[in-house]
């Protein structure tokens, strides 16, 4: 019988989900998965970068339009997002890898396009799926926790909430933002 331990990683937008499990990967370095990091030029948000983890190098996943690098194929939009149809299929091959691997686990992040069967959905099925022993991180933005947990059967789970906890107890001092330079 599988000994798996689900915790709900959840607070508003910009709450601090993604730092949390990025410390959360730093202190477990054989753990896999992915974490959507964000991408600012001249500080606007202009999309999110998939990191694979433990140790990938980061892969442009959504951008805002106009920004997209020449060669971007779009396979699903939200909001002012386009998501790169090769990022998706990478970041759903990883988690579907990570699934037959013991290791601790790092889904971020599922929202309203994985709730209607988009995104990374079928990585999130693959992980879920999975019988071994261990313990599975799942971002969900606090809106979407309900109708997660419906979607993909998770019944028991532990919830941490991000927003619960100050921010200096949570980093220190620093907040550090991905930045993309463009000459």
């Amino acid at each position: 019988m599988s000994n798996r331990q689900i915790t709900i990683v959840t607070g508003p937008i910009d709450s601090g989900k993604t730092s949390w499990c990025r410390e959360l990967a730093a202190a477990n370095p054989r753990c896999a998965g992915l974490l959507l990091l964000k991408v600012y030029l001249q500080g606007e948000r202009i999309g999110y970068d998939a990191l694979r983890l433990p140790a990938g190098d980061p892969l442009p996943f959504t951008r805002v339009g106009g920004q997209e690098p020449p060669d971007w194929i779009a396979a699903e939009r939200v909001g002012p997002f386009s998501i790169s149809a090769a990022a998706l299929r990478a970041a759903n091959a990883w988690l579907t890898e990570a699934a037959a691997q013991p290791e601790l686990i790092i889904v971020d992040e599922i929202g309203p396009l994985e709730l209607a069967g988009g995104g990374l959905s079928p990585g999130l099925r693959a992980v879920l799926a999975s019988t071994l022993s261990r313990k599975v991180y799942v971002v969900i933005r606090g809106d979407c926790v309900e109708a997660a947990c419906r979607s993909f059967g998770i019944t028991r789970y532990t919830l941490a909430d991000v927003a619960a906890v100050p921010a200096k107890s949570r980093y220190g001092k620093n907040r550090s933002r991905r930045s993309l330079k463009r000459n």
